[in-house]
């Protein structure tokens, strides 16, 4: 082919000697090809210096906000340990944005409360290696199902759902589903039930009835603590969004009501929390010891930007008594 190729553009050379404007063709033709693969180097050349770029960045921004988060998480405990009796939105640690800046970089963190939402986990006690289910806390979901006017055949179908997907047997509740159904022939999934707590909420999009439910909608006040069971509300925390999260666990069904009781919070916050309850006419059944003044649970959120990249980390953590914290889920994008 080459052989072709030198041949025919010897035979190009000579014809263009004897005949007028052959050259000046033929010098555009050369022109036109070298300027084509001049273009194609360039970019090639510019892609590698943008992805090396992106791996200097990717690197350095790891660093960065694996820094940043420890920083945070440094300040929360010691803020926590100072504010012991109560923790409200008008603190700084809620309050303030942490910021943290190189040469090359700017980060932006933010803490939040994430302890207001009902965790899925709660629902489940470990007792002699099988899990029990939670009386009080499957009453609390059912209800604040209930006020996402969702009806009792579905409200039944999810909850059996989840507890099957749970569970460590294999008999599948009356609207339930294990693992024939989901490693079967007319399934999609082919998994089996993980039979341990929920890891994540997007997990109960898997469920069969979650065809008909509306996942971004149900899961407002839906949450999960990976591997953990553990229930607070922090009543000093609250805000108007929460009307429904509260309205469920005092058995109330005036949403309105519910959220005026949120929004004429001291501004200080509660000193105590039957200050909180006594608002309400319906007394819950609920253990009031899930309410609480202080939070133990955290989400941090950091965004990284520079010139030409960005990069965003989600931390999700947890205090103990003694304020040691633990990260139960860490998700970066970059």
């Amino acid at each position: 082919m080459s052989k072709y190729f030198h041949g025919s553009f010897t035979q190009i050379i000579r014809i263009s000697m004897n005949r007028p404007g052959i050259i000046l063709i033929t010098t555009l033709l050369m022109v036109m090809i070298l300027s084509v693969i001049s273009m194609q180097i360039s970019k090639n050349f510019y892609i590698s210096l943008k992805r090396e770029a992106y791996l200097d960045f990717k690197s350095l921004g790891y660093q960065m906000l694996v820094s940043s988060e420890k920083k945070a998480i440094k300040t929360l405990k010691k803020e926590i340990t100072l504010q012991q009796s109560k923790l409200t939105l008008h603190d700084p640690i809620l309050k303030n944005k942490f910021y943290y800046q190189d040469e090359l970089m700017l980060l932006e963190l933010d803490v939040s409360d994430a302890s207001n939402c009902f965790n899925l986990n709660s629902l489940f006690e470990l007792s002699e290696n099988s899990y029990k289910v939670r009386a009080p806390y499957k009453k609390w979901l059912a209800r604040y199902l209930r006020l996402k006017l969702i009806g009792e055949p579905e409200i039944e179908s999810f909850i059996d759902q989840l507890i099957d997907w749970v569970d460590l047997d294999n008999q599948p509740l009356n609207y339930g589903a294990e693992n024939y159904f989901y490693i079967g022939p007319g399934s999609q999934f082919k998994q089996f039930t993980p039979k341990r707590l929920l890891v994540d909420v997007s997990e109960i999009s898997n469920f069969p009835i979650m065809q008909t439910l509306n996942f971004d909608d149900l899961i407002t006040h839906l949450c999960v603590l990976p591997g953990s069971n553990k229930q607070l509300i922090n009543i000093n925390t609250l805000v108007s969004k929460d009307s429904m999260l509260i309205a469920s666990f005092f058995h109330e069904e005036n949403l309105e009501f519910s959220e005026s009781q949120i929004l004429s919070m001291p501004k200080n916050g509660y000193d105590e929390i039957h200050s909180f309850v006594d608002k309400f006419t319906q007394r819950t059944d609920f253990p009031t010891m899930v309410l609480s003044l202080n939070s133990k649970t955290f989400k941090l959120e950091g965004k990284i930007i520079n010139e030409n990249f960005s990069a965003n980390l989600e931390t999700l953590v947890i205090l103990d008594i003694s304020n040691s914290a633990k990260i139960l889920r860490r998700t970066f994008n970059f």
